[in-house]
C-alpha cells in the first residue's frame, strides 16, 4: 500500500491548517480613538480629546505623561509613515528593501552625529532627553500592539514595524537635506559630477516596486514604481511664508511643497500639562510642535540659505585618515554587508578618486551638538515673552529659518536661527506654481500606490485644486483670541485609510478652507467628538 494516505491522515489529523480552510487572517490593527487603553509607563491616567477633524488635544497631568501620549497618538495614526522615515533616516531601508538602498544607506550612516550623546540632548533643551525618552516609550507602546497584528500597510510593504530608540531622534538626515549647499559647493569648486552623485546619496527617496501583500479586496495587477517622500523634502522641497497682519491681529503660516502626499508631513495636536499648553503643526516622527502657539506667543517661520556644508579634495596619501567599519543588514542576504566610514581633519570622507590619488571630504556643521532638524522647538514651545523666544532660538540650528512671532499683546518681532552664515531668505514665488499641476485636478499620493487598486485605495483625489493657494500645509494663528486660529495639513489626520479622518481634510483644501482648532478648554469642550483615556498599566 502506497504511504501517501498515512502521511495525509497524520497531517490532517494537525488540524484545518493543512487539509481544511485556514483560519482567517486578523483584522489589520487600527487607531483606538475612544474607550480606555493600557499604556505602559504612565503615571497618572491621559485625556485624549478628538475634534470633528480628527485633531487630538491632550490633557496630561505631567511633562512626561503627555509626551508618552503624544508619542502613542501620533503613532496610531501614523505609524507606517513614521517607521519609513526613521529607516530613511537612519540608514535602515536595505533591511526591508533590499540591495538597491546599500548604499544608499551607507551614506546616510556616514553623515550622523557622533559626538557625546549628552551634550548633544542638553543642547535642545534641559529636558529633552527625558522628553525624548518619554516619546519614545509613546511610539514603541503602539509598536508592541503593532506587532502582535501589523496595520494593513506593513502587511503590503512586506515588514513588520520595528521598536524606536531615543537617539533615533537625533539623525541628521532631514537636517542635511534641508542644508543643501553641498551640491552648489561641488559646481563652485569645479569638482566631479561623481562627488554631487555621493552627496545625492543621503536620505534619498526610498521607492517600492512591488507589494509583498495583496490590496485587500483587489486583484492584484501589473506593479510599478512609486515615489515615496524622502527625509527633508518638506524642508528641501519646499518653501513657506509667514507674515504678521498687525491690523487683523493673526499670523500666518504657508508650507508650499512641490509635491501632495498622503499622509501629510505636518500633523495638528495640541499638547497640555503643567508648565505645557501649546498647540499647531508637529513633525509626525518628532515630540512638541514645530508651529503654531501657546497661551502667550506665536510664531511661524520661513526658510532661509545658509553656508554650512564645505567640501575639500586631499591627497590621499598626505590625508590623515581615521577608518570605521560598520555593516548593514541586507534584505535577502544571509550575512551582513560591511561598509567603511572614513574621515580627516576636514571632514567625511565622500568619494575616492583612486587613479589621481584624491579623496573629497564634506565638513557640515550639522555634525555638532544641536544639528538635529525641528527637535529645538521643544524649547520654543514654552516660550512666555519675546525675550524667551529670542533665547530659545539661539538653541535652532537646523533647518535655517527666519522666524516671526507675535505676543498676545500685539507685539510682532522676527529673528533668524541656523547653524550657518545666513545668506538670503529662500524665495516662495518660484516654489508656488511649482505646486499647481496643469490640470485643475489634484492627487495627494501615497507611497504604497504603485498600481491601479493600491492608487484606488491610498491615493486621494482626483480633487478640484484651490484656486488661490495650493499649498496643503498653512495656518493662521490669531492672537487677539486664540480660539479663532484655523490650520490645514491636508489630506487628513489619520493614516488608515479606512478611517473618517484620511481624507476629511482634503475636501476643506480644495475649497481654499481652514479648519477652526479650538484653543481653550470650552472651545475643545464644544468641538470634541471622541475622547480615548489612557491609563497606567503593563498591556496583557
Amino acid at each position: 500500500m502506497s504511504p501517501w494516505p498515512v502521511v495525509l491522515c497524520a497531517l490532517c489529523s494537525f488540524g484545518v491548517v493543512f487539509c481544511g480552510t485556514t483560519p482567517p487572517a486578523a483584522v489589520p490593527l487600527t487607531p483606538i480613538t475612544s474607550g480606555t487603553v493600557v499604556v505602559e509607563g504612565l503615571a497618572a491616567p491621559v485625556r485624549v480629546v478628538r475634534d470633528r477633524w480628527g485633531i487630538p488635544h491632550i490633557y496630561a497631568q505631567s511633562a512626561m505623561d503627555l509626551f508618552i501620549a503624544q508619542g502613542f497618538v501620533q503613532a496610531e495614526d501614523r505609524l507606517f509613515q513614521m517607521d519609513l522615515w526613521r529607516r530613511a533616516s537612519i540608514g535602515r531601508l536595505a533591511e526591508v528593501l533590499g540591495p538597491n538602498f546599500t548604499e544608499r544607506d551607507a551614506m546616510t550612516r556616514r553623515l550622523q552625529y557622533r559626538g557625546d550623546p549628552g551634550t548633544e540632548w542638553s543642547s535642545y533643551a534641559p529636558d529633552a532627553q527625558a522628553i525624548g525618552a518619554a516619546f519614545v516609550r509613546g511610539v514603541n507602546a503602539w509598536v508592541a500592539r503593532a506587532h502582535d497584528n501589523p496595520p494593513e500597510e506593513f502587511a503590503l510593504a512586506g515588514w513588520t514595524p520595528a521598536f524606536w530608540s531615543e537617539s533615533d531622534l537625533l539623525n541628521r538626515t532631514d537636517a542635511f537635506l534641508a542644508s543643501g549647499d553641498a551640491i552648489d559647493e561641488v559646481r563652485r569648486s569645479g569638482f566631479s559630477e561623481v562627488v554631487a552623485d555621493a552627496v545625492r546619496l543621503v536620505g534619498p527617496p526610498p521607492f517600492f516596486v512591488s507589494l509583498a501583500g495583496r490590496v485587500p479586496g483587489r486583484p492584484d495587477t501589473a506593479a510599478t514604481t512609486a515615489y515615496v517622500p524622502a527625509p527633508g523634502d518638506a524642508a528641501s522641497g519646499a518653501a513657506a511664508r509667514a507674515e504678521p497682519d498687525a491690523a487683523d491681529g493673526r499670523l500666518a503660516f504657508d508650507e508650499v511643497s512641490r509635491r501632495l502626499e498622503t499622509p501629510s508631513r505636518r500633523y495638528v495636536v495640541h499638547l497640555q500639562a503643567p508648565g505645557w499648553n501649546v498647540i499647531g503643526l508637529a513633525a509626525p516622527w518628532l515630540p512638541g510642535v514645530v508651529v503654531g502657539h501657546n497661551a502667550d506667543v506665536a510664531w511661524s517661520s520661513v526658510p532661509i540659505d545658509a553656508d554650512t556644508q564645505d567640501l575639500a579634495v586631499e591627497r590621499a596619501d598626505a590625508a590623515d585618515i581615521v577608518r570605521e567599519t560598520d555593516v548593514l543588514r541586507i534584505k535577502g542576504r544571509p550575512r551582513p554587508a560591511p561598509f567603511e566610514r572614513a574621515s580627516t581633519g576636514k571632514g567625511v570622507v565622500i568619494a575616492t578618486d583612486a587613479v589621481r590619488n584624491r579623496v573629497f571630504t564634506l565638513r557640515w556643521s550639522g555634525l555638532t551638538p544641536g544639528g538635529a532638524a525641528e527637535l529645538a522647538a521643544i524649547a520654543i514651545d514654552r516660550v512666555r515673552t519675546l525675550d524667551d523666544m529670542r533665547a530659545a532660538l539661539k538653541r535652532w540650528r537646523f533647518p535655517a529659518r527666519r522666524f516671526v512671532f507675535a505676543s498676545a499683546a500685539g507685539a510682532i518681532e522676527s529673528e533668524n536661527a541656523a547653524a550657518g552664515t545666513i545668506a538670503a531668505a529662500r524665495s516662495t514665488a518660484s516654489s508656488q506654481p511649482g505646486n499647481r499641476a496643469e490640470s485643475e485636478r489634484a492627487v495627494f499620493v501615497h507611497p504604497l500606490a504603485i498600481d491601479a487598486p493600491s492608487r484606488r485605495r491610498y491615493n486621494v483625489g482626483p480633487i478640484a485644486r484651490p484656486g488661490d493657494d495650493a499649498s496643503p500645509v498653512r495656518a493662521l494663528w490669531d492672537w487677539r483670541e486664540w480660539d479663532r486660529s484655523r490650520v490645514m495639513a491636508a489630506p487628513g489626520q489619520s493614516a488608515w485609510a479606512q478611517g473618517g479622518h484620511y481624507r476629511d481634510l482634503a475636501g476643506a483644501w480644495a475649497k481654499g478652507e481652514l479648519v477652526p482648532l479650538p484653543f481653550s478648554d470650552a472651545a475643545v469642550r464644544a468641538s470634541a467628538a471622541e475622547t480615548l483615556t489612557l491609563v497606567p498599566g503593563v498591556r496583557q
